[in-house]
């Protein structure tokens, strides 16, 4: 260890803070940069003979400083050297500067490396698809188990693009042999339940992977806050007049005449709408 109070023939001492060198020194001038806040306890420093990098303030304790940058001081001692490459190689190079370590332990330069980007990108998909878990498919999944009627039925949901919010959408995997319409058509109803308290832009129509249809998500909403309280064939025959396609052209017309025609063509619309919505 160095001692601060031997005579200016010891070897040079390299001061360096953050992995940066700053100069080297004689003690004498250590000590008075130390005292003037130009080197703080918080640096480390070196010379021929040590095995590495030692703690300023370890070391020179009796000497009072600072122990954080900014503390200005003015002594006529030489400038601190700003880092620089030297023009050749020194008689004794030091030996590597310790990493800097970050607040959380690790060094600064690990969250630029291409592992660091990997994992934050692995971690935003788990907590995208842990969100689409918890606000859609299970949601849906608890609506597909709580009805009997529903058996036969796969289906999923997810946010559409793996983005949450904005549009989402329903995906009919598969269907059993005896499914009808009206059994369809509940399990829309039962899924937009689940969603009555959330806003949607669109809710996007798909079977086995292709999409279909979409509707509106204020509609949507309708559907799920009036299901149980609201004549189930009217939803169902009016359902037609609000699905859009893809490019947002309206799917079916919206009818109007006498009640009976009206809601003859309203039915046949929605068995077009359900075939083609399977198909």
């Amino acid at each position: 260890m160095i001692n601060p109070s031997a005579s200016g023939t010891s070897p040079l001492i390299h001061v360096a803070r953050h992995g940066v060198i700053m100069g080297k020194y004689q003690r004498a001038d250590v000590i008075a940069l130390i005292a003037s806040g130009q080197i703080l306890r918080t640096d480390h420093y070196w010379s021929r003979g040590l095995p590495g990098w030692q703690l300023i303030g370890a070391t020179f304790d009796n000497v009072s400083g600072p122990s954080s940058a900014g503390v200005p001081g003015s002594v006529a001692q030489p400038p601190v050297q700003p880092p620089r490459r030297p023009a050749g190689l020194p008689p004794t190079i030091p030996p590597s500067l310790p990493a800097r370590k970050s607040s959380s332990g690790l060094p600064k330069a690990f969250y630029l490396t291409p592992v660091f980007l990997v994992l934050a990108f692995i971690g935003l998909i788990i907590l995208i698809q842990g969100y689409a878990y918890v606000t859609l498919k299970a949601p849906l999944a608890r609506a597909l188990r709580s009805d009997s009627r529903n058996i036969g039925i796969e289906a999923t949901t997810y946010y559409r693009y793996n983005l949450p919010g904005g549009t989402i959408v329903l995906n009919i995997d598969d269907v059993g042999s005896d499914t009808k319409n009206v059994d369809i058509m509940r399990v829309l109803l039962q899924f937009a339940k689940t969603q009555q308290d959330t806003e949607h832009d669109w809710v996007i129509l798909a079977c086995r992977g292709t999409e279909r249809f979409k509707i509106r998500g204020s509609h949507f909403r309708t559907m799920g806050v009036e299901y149980g309280s609201q004549n189930p064939m009217y939803t169902m025959r009016t359902l037609p007049e609000n699905i859009y396609r893809l490019n947002g052209t309206r799917a079916y017309p919206v009818w109007e005449g006498g009640a009976l025609g009206v809601m003859a063509e309203q039915m046949k619309n929605f068995s077009e709408f359900t075939a083609e919505w399977l198909r």
